[in-house]
């Protein structure tokens, strides 16, 4: 191993790289990685831009080389791709991939040096589209707020004067979330999204002053219903601005 190598962590572990991601160069943890996905036939999608295969398969490791279960309907347009997974622990990972050669049934990849992996707290959040609102009774008064981020285990909300904002440590009720459709999620295609939630409470209230927004952190705990659904559309979500991302490149 190189004195650079030496120095550098990322290989013989992870580390934080940044936008909640982690990486290593670990060839050892990469290989390990890659078998797991070939014994267990763990399904993987390609992507490059505008393009999104549907669930192939790693098919061999060699020495510095990877083959992967040609898709039907790959463009051979790109050398450049991105192989995107779920690991053991459910975490979206990928890695960059170098497509070398191609046959009418396998993609040859060079063996990847990084491996990259998505953190996320317990009730990991997303950001919501532009639009998304949350209506709730506070004290007997319907409200109206707007939506910043979304999870299982709660939601940011943000007003622009504080008169409108309940105050913390207190409970609101008949809470429901609207959400613009902006792709195909928790069964519904371009659609308006809507979660019932029963009570909510008001756990963190601060001010942005870059945003000059009130927000709000709001905890709750849904039915197991709308706790299902609101984690289809996370995923979903969650994967179209990944997808988005690479898209831009």
């Amino acid at each position: 191993m190189t004195s650079a190598k030496k120095d550098d962590p990322a290989y013989t572990g992870w580390v934080e790289f940044h936008s909640g991601y982690e990486v290593t160069r670990s060839e050892a943890i990469i290989r390990y990685t890659l078998n797991w996905l070939k014994e267990k036939r763990i399904y993987v999608t390609l992507y490059h831009k505008g393009y999104q295969s549907g669930g192939t398969v790693v098919i061999a490791i060699k020495d510095q080389k990877v083959d992967i279960d040609r898709p039907k309907d790959w463009p051979a347009t790109h050398s450049g791709i991105r192989v995107i997974f779920r690991n053991s622990a459910k975490l979206w990972t990928h890695f960059n991939g170098e497509v070398t050669s191609a046959s009418s049934d396998t993609l040859f990849l060079k063996f990847p040096e990084e491996l990259f992996v998505l953190q996320r707290r317990q009730h990991f959040r997303i950001n919501l589209p532009e639009g998304s609102t949350a209506t709730f009774l506070y004290n007997k008064k319907k409200c109206k707020l707007n939506m910043q981020d979304l999870s299982t285990g709660g939601m940011l909300l943000c007003t622009k004067s504080p008169d409108e904002m309940p105050e913390q440590n207190h409970t609101i009720k008949n809470i429901c979330i609207t959400i613009p459709g902006e792709e195909a999620a928790a069964g519904a295609d371009n659609a308006v999204l809507h979660f019932k939630i029963k009570e909510a409470e008001v756990v963190r209230t601060f001010a942005n002053s870059k945003l000059r927004l009130f927000c709000l952190g709001v905890k709750f705990s849904p039915c197991r219903t709308e706790e299902d659904r609101i984690l289809r559309y996370i995923r979903q979500r969650e994967l179209m601005l990944l997808r988005k991302g690479i898209q831009e490149e």
